[in-house]
C-alpha cells in the first residue's frame, strides 16, 4: 500500500523541468497517455516510451523519481532487474557471430569439472531456461565470490529436472553465461556488452549498478516497499555473481529505444542471429526473451524485471515496427498498465459472448464440450452474429462489429490456406469447450459483453505437472477481457473453418 507520505507528493504539483524531453505526439501518443492514467485508484510512477515506425509517439515520466520530489522524465535512470537478461542472450549470440562460441556447445567446453549428470547442458539450454538447474538463487547480489567459486557452487547442485525436458526460469543459469561471455571473449563481462550492445546502439546513459561512470543526479530512488524505506539509488546494488548476467542494467527509456531501433537491422545482430533470438522453445521462451502473439496476431518479443524498488517491461514488436517501454519506480501494477497500453498501441479484436448453459448437459466440472454442430452467421443491424447450435443443446453466440468479422474470416482463409500448404490433416471435426467457472452466469445463462477473439494456427499448453497437451487443429479463443479467463476454446478442423469462414462472408454481403 503507498505510504501516505508518497501520496502526499504525488499530490504535489510538479516544476515545469518535469516537460523535459517529454514527448506526447498525436492521437496515438494522446491515447496512450490517457491509457498510462486510466486507473487513478493505483496511479502509476516511473517512464514510459511508445513508438512505432522509429518515431516516438510518448516519453513522458510519471510521479517522482525520489523523495525530493524530483520528476520522473524520459532521460531518468532506471535499473531494468530481468530484463537485462535480453542482453546477456544477445551477447552470447554476438559471440556466435563472431566464431567465439556456438549456442549448441556443451558448457563443459567452458567450464572445468562438470559432473556427469550435467554434461549434457549446452549453451542455448541456459539461454532457454531448460538446463535442469534449479532457479533457486546460489548467492547473494553482492556476492564476493569468484566467477571459478560461483561455477563450482552450481555444478555442485542437485538438478532439479531432466536437461532439456522441462522449462525453469534460472536466474543462475543466466549467471553462468555471464561467465561464458567473459570466458569466450576474453574481456570483463561489462566490457563486452558495453563494446557489442551500448556502443553500437548508442546507448550512451547505460551502465549497470556499481558503476561509477553514470550520472547519479539522474538515478531513481530503489525504494523498499516492504520496509518503505530509501535503500539508494538505482545504481546502488550489489554486483556479484548473484547478479551478474541476469539483472544490474541500469539505463534510460531513450537508451532503450535506441537498442530497439540497433535490434531493427544489423548494427548488433545479423538476420540469422536474431531469428534465434525470437524463436520460441518451450514455455514460449526464446533465447532471452518471452515470445508470444497478441490475439490480433501481433509478433511480441518481450522481457519483463523485477527487484527491489523497480518494475520494467520491454515490448518489441518487431513486425510492427513497434516498441512500449515501461520503467517504474514504484510497486504499481506495471502489468496492469502494460496491458492497457498494449490495447492503445493495437486494439484487439472484441465480440459479445452468451451461451444458454441451461439448454446443454453440463459435466462434472460445471462446463460442456460440444463435438457436433453447425456454424452459422448472420447480419445483425451492428454487425455479424455468429452461432454455434449443437446437438448437445447449449447454443454458443458470439455478436461482432463488421471489421471484426472481417478480421476473423481472413485469419481463417489464411490459416487454412498454411494448413493446406503444410499438408496438415483435414478430419473435418471439431471440439468446442465452455468453461463459465469464476464468470457467474445469471440463471444458467453466461452473458460477457467484452471477449477478446484469438486465433491460432494450433494449440499448445503445458499442465502443472509438465504434461504437454497439443492439438494441431485451427484453434479459436475467446477472452474474457474484465477477468482474462477464457470461457470458450475451440479446436475447427480446416473444414469446419472453412464452413464458418463461408458464413461469416455471407452475412457480410462478400
Amino acid at each position: 500500500m503507498r505510504t501516505l507520505l508518497l501520496a502526499a507528493l504525488l499530490a504535489l504539483p510538479l516544476p515545469l523541468s518535469a516537460q523535459d524531453a517529454v514527448v506526447v505526439d498525436g492521437e496515438l501518443g494522446k491515447a496512450i497517455d490517457a491509457a498510462v492514467q486510466a486507473d487513478p485508484e493505483r496511479p502509476f510512477w516511473g517512464v514510459v516510451l511508445a513508438a512505432r515506425g522509429g518515431k516516438v509517439v510518448l516519453a513522458k515520466g510519471y510521479g517522482a523519481a525520489d523523495y525530493a520530489r524530483r520528476p520522473n522524465d524520459p532521460r531518468t535512470l532506471f535499473e531494468i532487474a530481468s530484463t537485462s537478461k535480453m542482453f546477456t542472450a544477445i551477447a552470447i549470440l554476438k559471440l556466435e557471430m563472431q566464431g567465439r562460441l556456438k549456442t549448441a556447445d556443451p558448457i563443459s567446453k567452458f567450464f572445468k569439472g562438470v559432473p556427469a549428470d550435467k554434461k549434457e547442458i549446452t549453451v542455448q539450454h541456459l539461454l532457454n531456461h531448460t538446463s535442469g538447474i534449479s532457479g533457486e538463487a546460489l548467492l547473494g547480489y553482492a556476492s564476493r565470490e569468484t566467477a571459478e567459486e560461483f561455477v563450482a557452487l552450481a555444478m555442485k547442485q542437485p538438478l532439479s529436472s531432466k536437461t532439456g525436458t522441462k522449462f525453469e526460469y534460472c536466474n543462475p543459469g543466466y549467471a553462468l553465461l555471464g561467465v561464458i561471455i567473459e570466458k569466450a571473449s576474453g574481456k570483463k563481462f561489462e566490457e563486452y556488452l558495453r563494446e557489442a550492445i551500448f556502443k553500437p546502439a548508442g546507448m550512451k546513459d547505460s551502465g549497470f549498478v556499481q558503476d561509477k561512470g553514470l550520472d547519479a543526479a539522474r538515478a531513481t530512488v530503489r525504494r523498499d516497499g516492504r520496509k518503505n524505506a530509501d535503500v539508494g539509488t538505482a545504481i546502488e546494488w550489489g554486483w556479484g555473481w548473484g547478479y551478474r548476467g541476469m539483472g544490474g542494467i541500469v539505463t534510460t527509456a531513450y537508451d532503450l529505444f535506441r537498442f530497439d531501433r540497433a535490434m531493427r537491422g544489423e548494427t548488433i545482430l545479423n538476420a540469422a542471429a536474431k531469428a534465434k533470438h525470437q524463436t520460441p522453445a518451450m514455455g514460449g521462451f526464446g533465447a532471452g526473451c518471452q515470445v508470444a502473439t497478441l490475439p490480433g496476431g501481433q509478433l511480441r518479443v518481450s522481457h519483463g524485471g523485477s527487484v527491489a524498488g523497480y518494475l520494467c517491461t520491454l515490448d518489441r514488436f518487431p513486425d510492427e515496427d513497434t516498441v512500449l517501454i515501461i520503467l517504474s519506480n514504484d510497486q504499481a501494477d506495471i502489468f496492469g498498465v502494460q496491458a492497457r497500453l498494449t490495447d492503445a498501441l493495437f486494439p484487439q479484436p472484441t465480440a459479445s459472448l452468451t451461451v444458454n448453459l441451461k439448454a446443454g448437459r453440463l459435466n462434472e466440472h460445471g462446463g460442456l464440450v460440444l463435438t457436433q454442430g453447425s456454424w452459422g452467421a448472420k447480419a445483425t443491424a451492428d454487425g455479424v452474429a455468429l452461432s454455434l447450435d449443437s446437438a448437445d443443446g447449449a447454443p454458443v453466440r458470439v455478436t461482432m462489429s463488421r471489421e471484426t468479422a472481417t478480421w476473423l474470416e481472413g485469419r481463417l482463409e489464411a490459416l487454412i490456406r498454411e494448413g493446406k500448404a503444410a499438408g496438415k490433416d483435414d478430419d473435418g471435426s471439431m471440439r468446442a469447450g465452455v468453461n463459465p467457472e469464476g464468470l457467474e452466469p445469471k440463471d444458467g445463462v453466461l452473458e460477457l459483453p467484452r471477449v477478446t477473439v484469438r486465433i491460432d494456427s494450433d494449440y499448445e499448453a503445458r499442465d502443472a505437472g509438465g504434461q504437454v497437451f497439443r492439438d494441431p487443429r485451427i484453434t479459436v479463443t475467446l477472452i474474457d477481457r474484465d477477468s482474462g479467463r477464457w470461457p470458450v476454446l475451440a479446436f475447427l478442423s480446416p473444414t469446419v473453418a472453412g464452413r464458418i469462414s463461408a458464413s461469416l462472408r455471407e452475412a457480410l454481403g462478400r
